[in-house]
């Protein structure tokens, strides 16, 4: 692998600082990073979710939950709450239903369960509520794919069963093992700053607080990043049953498919996810049914974070990358080309 075509490619990208890495099951084979420290540590935000995920799923091996069971059973808030029906964007009125059936844990780890993010769904920006949670459902249970807080529900239910904090119930299941020593919540000295574009240039923001949530708020690096990674390409091992590991990347949401999300805060977000309306979701990761030619192979997973921060695994190529930036919006245009572009020149060489 030419490691100088891709170190001179990440330079000549209009971003203010990106690190990438590519690993197979046993290695790095390439890392690199233009206008930034390559152990920089990074707020990945929805980076998080696979994590979460991961650990629900090491959780039901230990036999303290079961995603088929109603998420209620874990927390009783969870009962009883409704489904929006007839929402009135202009008069800010709607109704509320019954839930048909209860929604289950599997139904949060597959976005099936009907919750949605304010910045990317039109109802819930206009309707404006205080909180995600609190509010109705989008839609009966199983019925849609919506991408929402379910995965901060998934946080909340592991603090329940572990009787720990988030943190320190990632730490102990994951970090730990898988030697992820510079992974947690806590914000550091030398994080990247967050950036926006205003008056025709990158202009650095304020850190984020430090979010303790099971859907976003995870700080690492890309070295840190890869060692997950590299679990995944090694089917799981060490924390993680292989079975357990097929059961979350593979098609969950039936015949349904991923959905775009609209740019409804549009300093947050672009419309996303490429692949709507062909690909799947499994339990925590997209799943590529039909991605580009020398890119990603068919069966791929991945997802993303709202900094523009991305990873993949190849299962085929035995491949994962992780690419991240720290700007908004995202799906910012500069932010996929560099990312697409770095795809498609370690594909060429492989």
């Amino acid at each position: 692998m030419d490691h100088k075509i891709i170190d001179s490619f990440l330079e000549a990208q209009d971003v203010p600082g990106v690190v990438a890495l590519i690993t197979t099951p046993d290695e790095v084979i390439y890392r690199g990073a233009a206008s930034v420290d390559a152990g920089a540590p990074f707020a990945i935000m929805s980076m998080t979710k696979p994590v979460t995920s991961v650990a629900i799923m090491m959780l039901q091996e230990q036999g303290r939950l079961n995603i088929d069971e109603p998420a209620s059973r874990y927390l009783e808030k969870l009962r009883g709450h409704k489904v929006l029906v007839d929402p009135d964007l202009t008069a800010k009125t709607w109704r509320e239903v019954a839930q048909e059936q209860e929604f289950t844990l599997r139904q949060l780890l597959n976005h099936t369960a009907g919750f949605g993010y304010k910045f990317c769904n039109d109802i819930l920006y206009g309707l404006d509520p205080e909180s995600e949670l609190s509010f109705p459902l989008l839609h009966q249970p199983g019925t849609r794919w919506v991408y929402g807080v379910s995965t901060l529900v998934l946080g909340n239910i592991i603090e329940q069963v572990t009787g720990q904090s988030l943190g320190e119930a990632l730490d102990a299941l994951i970090f730990q093992p898988l030697g992820m020593t510079e992974t947690s919540y806590a914000l550091r000295d030398n994080q990247v700053h967050p950036h926006g574009w205003e008056n025709g240039q990158w202009q650095a923001g304020s850190l984020y607080p430090e979010m303790p949530y099971g859907d976003g708020g995870l700080i690492s690096t890309a070295e840190d990043y890869g060692k997950f990674l590299r679990c995944l390409l090694n089917g799981g091992n060490p924390i993680l049953r292989e079975d357990s590991l097929a059961e979350m990347t593979r098609n969950q949401i039936g015949d349904l498919f991923v959905q775009t999300q609209a740019a409804a805060n549009p300093r947050f977000a672009h419309p996303f996810p490429t692949g709507s309306g062909v690909d799947k979701w499994g339990l925590g990761f997209q799943i590529h049914t039909a991605p580009e030619p020398g890119m990603r192979s068919a069966g791929s997973y991945s997802w993303c974070g709202l900094l523009n921060t991305y990873f993949w695994v190849d299962p085929t190529a035995q491949i994962a990358g992780v690419v991240m930036m720290q700007l908004l919006p995202l799906y910012e245009p500069r932010c996929l080309d560099t990312l697409n572009g770095f795809e498609r020149l370690l594909y060429r060489q492989l």
